[in-house]
């Protein structure tokens, strides 16, 4: 049969292995640019916190906390009401 036939050299496993090495080295760089970068965008607003945000927060979370102990003993009563009912 026809065999394909190339008149490129192509390239030596070491050619390609340090190829492969520099590639590396690159996405490392980048990698790093890309975290530098977002600290630097990320970093004003997470120093920026202050008191009656971090009181605010807790406060909201602790009204979640009830707001859902309120609505767990409704639900428990409503089911309990409703067993009393069938008794």
């Amino acid at each position: 049969m026809n065999k394909p036939t190339s008149h490129s050299k192509g390239l030596t496993l070491e050619e390609i292995a340090t190829r492969r090495q520099a590639l590396k080295i690159a996405i490392a760089d980048q990698r790093k640019a890309v975290d530098e970068a977002y600290r630097q965008v990320v970093s004003p607003f997470t120093e920026a916190k202050s008191v009656t945000k971090y009181i605010g927060s807790n406060l909201l979370s602790g009204f979640t906390l009830l707001e859902s102990a309120l609505w767990g003993f409704r639900l428990v009563s409503r089911i309990v009401r409703m067993f009393r009912r069938f008794r």
